[in-house]
């Protein structure tokens, strides 16, 4: 048995796929901590993981992204300003928290778990004083952000080009991102673990995470682009299956989606879902008079203004029953559910700009299995233009049904567990 620490960034999209790995590894007799903010508690506590909350700036709360100042920022200035905001400013919050568990154990006891960029163990990995873990993994929930000179950089949403003109044009983009665009968050990152007591040049601020032992993404790897300089920490082990819907109850017109012969699903996600004007309002203008269901999952409370008589709307239905049902997705493209409806091969119309959509929905479109609309606010002819190619295209679903292929191939829990073991047969 190991025991794992799991500090977590608080907030649903990265929360929720971890919370399932460490319910997970407590089957697997781990006994696991998990870090997290406050208002995960009750959350945390139903894995049969210990809790604990994060204090000061890292225990934020998910409502400060509807923040108006962050919403009038659009696409890599927004992510400039999380990054500063949500992550950078956290760390030494964070880092206190993750010592004062390690404490308990002392030196080279513990196996500590991160998410995303790794933020959290980020003093660790370059030299900070403190408590050393046994070691240290990272579980990629958002796309790959690390640099490569096969990809231009993370956050810009540009075709990957390992040509020899392509990759000078990687290599100045990658300059121009950690200097310029990211280069508030990069400055600020640097005297963050310089003041933690980080040792050695500190690097971009995206790729530190790779200096852990293991960095598992949760993808398979066309959705991060083919990288011949992709460090040997970095493994894919594909998607986290969809539990069944226990408890969750269907709506009283399920039986329409079981008899209806296309389906349209649209959401906004869990984060973005502030403003329904944005896609579920113009998706259902845009879809009134096609033969087809259009369902919208709000994942919120607020009021869907015009539904059509073609279009059912709920606040919550469980996309492990609806998704087999679906022939188009049409979403804003948050990671964990792009990935979920690709593991099902469901084709997608993507328009979502904001956090990481940018890159994420860049991805997903290069592998042939979505349609990229590349705004945050589409016009109801554009989704309908797309909604149609997807349907009638037999390319998008050949590509999706390909791509449910390789992530049924893999076993993330597993690959999860194993990293575990190599790690503790270490010591």
């Amino acid at each position: 048995m190991s025991k794992i620490i799991i500090p977590i960034t608080p907030v649903y999209g990265h929360v929720a796929p971890m919370l399932s790995i460490a319910k997970d590894l407590i089957r697997r007799g781990h006994e696991v901590t998990i870090i997290t903010g406050s208002i995960f508690k009750e959350a945390v506590e139903k894995t049969g993981a210990a809790f604990v909350s994060f204090t000061g700036a890292a225990d934020w709360k998910p409502e400060e992204l509807l923040d108006p100042e962050r919403l009038a920022l659009e696409g890599p200035t927004q992510v400039n300003y999380d990054l500063q905001r949500y992550f950078v400013s956290a760390i030494p919050n964070q880092y206190a928290a993750l010592q004062q568990e390690l404490k308990k154990y002392g030196d080279d006891q513990a196996i500590v778990m991160a998410e995303s960029f790794g933020f959290p163990i980020s003093p660790a990995l370059h030299g900070a004083p403190g408590v050393r873990a046994k070691g240290y993994i990272v579980v990629g929930v958002i796309p790959l952000a690390i640099s490569s000179m096969d990809a231009a950089p993370f956050g810009m949403g540009l075709e990957p080009d390992g040509s020899e003109e392509g990759r000078a044009r990687n290599i100045e983009l990658n300059g121009l991102m950690k200097n310029t665009v990211f280069g508030d968050a990069q400055k600020l990152y640097e005297k963050v673990l310089k003041d933690l007591g980080a040792v050695g040049e500190i690097p971009y601020l995206l790729d530190s995470c790779v200096l852990a032992d293991s960095y598992l993404q949760l993808s398979v790897e066309e959705l991060s682009y083919k990288r011949s300089d992709l460090p040997d920490s970095v493994r894919f082990i594909g998607a986290l299956p969809t539990p069944p819907s226990v408890e969750a109850k269907l709506p009283v017109w399920w039986p329409e989606v079981l008899e209806a012969e296309q389906v349209v699903v649209v959401t906004q996600g869990t984060v973005a879902n502030g403003d329904f004007s944005h896609l579920i309002e113009p998706t259902l203008e845009a879809l009134a008079d096609l033969p087809v269901l259009v369902i919208a999952a709000t994942g919120s409370k607020d009021e869907v203004k015009k539904i059509p008589a073609n279009a059912r709307v709920a606040e919550f239905i469980p996309f492990v029953d609806l998704l087999p049902h679906t022939n188009v997705l049409v979403t804003n493209g948050g990671f964990g559910g792009t990935q979920q409806a690709l593991s099902f091969g469901v084709p997608m119309v993507l328009a979502g700009i904001s956090e990481d959509k940018i890159e994420g929905n860049a991805r997903t479109a290069h592998t042939g299995a979505a349609i990229n609309l590349k705004t945050q606010t589409p016009t109801p002819a554009a989704i309908r233009e797309a909604v149609l190619n997807v349907l009638n295209k037999t390319e998008f679903l050949a590509n999706a049904q390909r791509l449910k292929a390789e992530y049924a191939a893999l076993d993330p829990y597993t690959s999860i567990a194993n990293v575990v073991a190599e790690l503790e047969a270490k010591s």
